[in-house]
């Protein structure tokens, strides 16, 4: 996770997040320095966002959603106060005066009341609303949304609660009614780059399927495979069209060094794990190679994540 200013808050405690952000109040970065009312916006947002946290710690189920929603509603005018991307005025007739200034959900459900008469909740459908919070937020940040319409004005793919539900990665284990469809999965790079160590010996096992990974290969693990991918007639091919709906993922390959799948054993969830394999990358002179976990996965509550693209996005959603 980043901030606006750019400052990673990967390596720290929560209590010490809430201490850095509490700091910027006093020197906010990015836009927010240098433009009064984008400050004054960004201190008060931030502060609102603290005490609403704050006090959805200690009160019960039925009141601690409002409390949460309304924080990240605060957090999110925050970081469009200091986006650097977004410009103090628009001069596009029709557009916002001041872009950066958040106003409205930005959601809502596709076929209104009729929708969510559906069997069930995780069925019902939702999209942007032009203009709201959600999709400007999305667009500050680069990330996915949920588009309603494509370029070329045609619908997109429905998405739904429970689909948005199962990219949440506290609600593993605690799936909504429905088959498992694209779940965020927990990402773990071996420990090695370049080597599975030591290899997987097989007395029968042919001098290819017992050689170590080599060093110019990258590898990782991917936990929360749904059970439609393991039990698919064609394996490889199911797990290849699954891993596609993960941008972050990039080019890896579902086979290893001996053309198989690696399934693994050791789940911490019990959930299906299995190994993807990347060609390294060349390293650019003069500059260190980023590991594979931050160029691939999101850090989120001191473990790595992969998210999925939802519908007819091409990117993942910045939920963390």
């Amino acid at each position: 996770m980043h901030t606006p200013g750019g400052i990673s808050l990967s390596p720290y405690t929560p209590a010490m997040h809430q201490r850095l952000l509490r700091g910027m109040r006093a020197n906010p970065p990015g836009a927010a320095a240098t433009n009064m009312a984008r400050k004054q916006t960004f201190c008060a947002a931030l502060e609102q966002a603290e005490l609403m946290f704050a006090a959805a710690k200690v009160t019960d189920a039925m009141t601690r959603p409002l409390l949460v929603y309304y924080g990240l509603n605060q957090a999110g005018r925050a970081i469009a106060a200091a986006a650097s991307n977004v410009p103090d005025r628009n001069q596009q007739p029709g557009a916002p005066a001041e872009p950066w200034k958040l106003s409205g959900h930005g959601l809502k459900i596709l076929g209104g009341t009729n929708a969510m008469n559906g069997p069930d909740i995780a069925s019902i459908p939702l999209a942007d609303q032009d203009g709201g919070a959600f999709p400007r937020l999305a667009e500050i940040l680069s990330s996915g949304s949920l588009i309603a319409r494509k370029p070329d004005r045609t619908s997109t793919a429905n998405v739904t609660i429970g689909q948005i539900w199962e990219t949440i990665s506290d609600t593993v284990g605690f799936s909504l009614p429905g088959p498992a469809d694209l779940p965020v999965l927990a990402f773990e790079a071996d420990r090695f780059p370049g080597v599975i160590a030591p290899p997987r010996y097989s007395p029968i096992g042919t001098a290819a399927e017992n050689a170590p990974l080599r060093r110019d290969q990258e590898s990782a693990r991917l936990e929360g495979i749904p059970l439609r991918v393991v039990k698919a007639t064609d394996q490889e091919a199911a797990l290849n069209s699954f891993l596609a709906s993960y941008p972050t993922l990039g080019d890896a390959r579902s086979t290893g060094p001996d053309g198989r799948i690696d399934w693994d054993d050791d789940s911490v969830l019990g959930l299906p794990v299995v190994r993807i394999f990347w060609d390294a990358s060349a390293p650019v002179a003069g500059q260190p190679t980023p590991p594979l976990a931050d160029r691939v996965a999101t850090w989120y509550r001191g473990q790595h994540f992969v998210f999925p693209a939802l519908g007819d996005n091409t990117k993942e959603p910045a939920w963390p």
